[in-house]
Parts: structure tokens; sequence; C-alpha cells
């Protein structure tokens, strides 16, 4: 994800997943989980699995917007506002760890860069230049990937029709859906294991003649990071740079009144690298945890749920949260900042102390 601001049915269902994967009497699965099995259970069962499913969303919602194109209504349009908020539930969580080549390829900003650029879009619509893979791939980041879709399906206000539609607007739109499907498919080709030099495998060979990864731990190290890293973003950047600022127009996701769903799904990210469960249930860092330090596994878990409960208690759409309800808003910052500060000190002390 990046803000650019100079201030500063398969995957929904598959992808859900509840807040607890083992219950103590399990103690015996946490036992026999090995520091390595982590490390392949996350490349396995959460990146690949993840990634794939983000390919399958961006496509079936490509493939909605070309039968939109092709005969445009209303029907075919909620379809399409449907499927891109699938395909945004499944990329929100991905941010969970923003490692890999989602990081070494740019990929990141250029399919998730906000606020969109209005007068450039609407320069781009009416200069008349064909809306080419090459020209599309070329543009600025705020003016392609998710949110020129977002505003192109759902207006400025969240109520656009079809037949507000311009010739010009549905060749923009279907370019744009075409070079995410495009984007997303090279992420999970980066993560899938039948390609050899793939990042999947870079990544399960950490401490066994992986570049990037020489230990172990630096893996281990690499997925605690990101947890962090995408609750900082959440609460310091998401979150607190429109609610300070007082300003909607830095909103992740207001066209589509999405942005406390998108946030959520990052803080479900978390929880879903830290659970090794992301639709599969598989080795995570909480057997780690639980391993050495029942205590530490009862309080990230705890600040996760903090953190959701938080978010959840903001009723109305973010941009007019910032606000109308400034409490709440408040409260999901500061429980997001906690979660984070437990992941990276004591998580990160944990692993640091029994991984090599």
């Amino acid at each position: 994800m990046k803000l650019k601001i100079t201030m500063l049915g398969l995957a929904l269902t598959a992808l859900a997943f509840t807040g607890c994967k083992k219950d103590d009497d399990e103690n015996t699965t946490t036992a026999t989980v090995t520091n390595e099995k982590v490390v392949l259970d996350f490349a396995d069962y959460i990146a690949h699995y993840a990634y794939s499913n983000l390919a399958g969303e961006t496509t079936d919602l490509y493939n909605k917007i070309e039968a939109f194109n092709a005969s445009p209504d209303d029907t075919k349009l909620q379809a399409c506002k449907d499927s891109w908020k699938a395909s945004r539930l499944v990329w929100e969580k991905t941010e969970s760890f923003l490692f890999g080549p989602v990081a070494t390829d740019n990929i990141d900003p250029r399919i998730d860069t906000w606020p969109v650029n209005f007068n450039d879009l609407e320069i781009i619509l009416a200069n008349g230049q064909p809306f080419t893979a090459s020209y599309i791939d070329g543009l600025d980041d705020a003016l392609k990937g998710f949110h020129p879709i977002e505003y192109l399906l759902f207006g400025q206000n969240g109520d656009k029709t079809a037949t507000q539609f311009t010739p010009r607007q549905f060749e923009y739109l279907e370019a744009l859906a075409l070079n995410l499907k495009t984007l997303t498919g090279d992420l999970a080709t980066g993560w899938d294991p039948q390609n050899n030099s793939s990042y999947y495998h870079e990544f399960q060979s950490a401490g066994n003649g992986s570049a990037n990864y020489p230990t172990l731990l630096s893996a281990y190290e690499e997925m605690v990071n990101a947890m962090a890293g995408i609750c900082d973003e959440v609460a310091n950047g998401k979150i607190s740079e429109p609610f300070t600022a007082q300003n909607p127009d830095l909103e992740e996701s207001p066209f589509a009144k999405n942005s406390i769903t998108d946030f959520t799904n990052n803080i479900r990210g978390v929880e879903a690298v830290y659970l090794g469960n992301i639709g599969n249930d598989a080795a995570g860092l909480e057997d780690i945890v639980r391993k050495h330090n029942l205590s530490l596994d009862n309080t990230i878990k705890t600040k996760i749920n903090n953190a959701k409960t938080a978010l959840g208690n903001i009723t109305v759409p973010f941009g007019e949260a910032i606000v109308s309800q400034p409490i709440q808003v408040q409260n999901a910052i500061d429980a997001i900042n906690e979660l984070k500060t437990v992941l990276e000190t004591d998580l990160m002390d944990l692993v640091q102390l029994h991984v090599d």
C-alpha cells in the first residue's frame, strides 16, 4: 500500500478464519512444530495460497468488467463492485507480509496508491490516447490499480449507475482491470512452487542456501517486521493521517466506503500470519510462541482481537468517522499501536531467543 501524499465465492469463504486456531488441549501438536516448519508452511499455506486466490479474484473482476462493458446495466455494474470488494479483501490480508516480489518488483505501489489524482485522470480520459497495456503500465501509480478502478466503478459519491459511464471510462476501466490482473498474476507466479526461480523457494530455503535469508531467524524477522509494519501503516498512516488532518480526501477507499473493511482485513492478515491460517490450518508463529510463553500467546491474540473490536466500533464510513466519531477512531489507533508494540518487542524478542 502507498499513501501518495507529500505531507505525509472461493476467496471470501476460504480466506475467512476465526480468531483461534488451536485449543489448549492441542499442545502435543504445537510441541511437534519445528522452527523450520513455520517457514515452510508460510510459503505454502500463507503466501502461495493467498496470492493464488488474489490472482483468481482479480481475474474474476476483469471478466466481470469485460461483461459489463459489452452490455452495460446496473446489475452487471453491481457485480463489478462486489468483485472489486472481494479482490480488495484478499489483497488487504496480504499486506501483512509485504516482502518478496510485491516489494522487490515494486508491485505494491503500482496497484494500491491513493488518493486518486482526479486532475490527471480527467486529462487521460479527454486526451484520446489508446489504453494499451504499455500505456497503462507507464502511468503514474495514482492513475492505475485498485483506486482508479474503485473511482470509475463507484463514482465520487459511491452511487454511480451504468448510464453515467462514458465510452472512454469503459475503455480505461477495462485496461486498468487487465493491468491489475497481470500484476497480481505476477505475484502468484512469484510464490508458485512450480516456478523454480520463485521467491517461494528462496524463502523456504532460509538458513539452507538462501541468498536473502542466510539464517532461519532472518526469515522469522522478516515475518514479524512485516506484521508490525502493517500495524504501523494502518494506525499511523491510513487512519492517523486523514484523522489528524481532518481531511477525508486522504482516505484509502472512500468511493466504495470500504476503508474500515480494508483496515480490519489488514489486522486479519496479521492474525493469519501469526496463526498460520489464511484458509488452511498450518504451522504458524503461534506454535513457536506457545512452546515457550503461553502468556505472550494470549497477549498477542488479545491485542489482535482488541484491534479488530476497536475498528468494529467505528459505525459510520471512515471519512465521516474522522469528524463524527473521534473517540472511536483514536481508540482504534491506540489498539493497533498496542498490537504493533507487542509484535516488534515481545514477539521479536522471543523469536530471536529461540530461533537460530
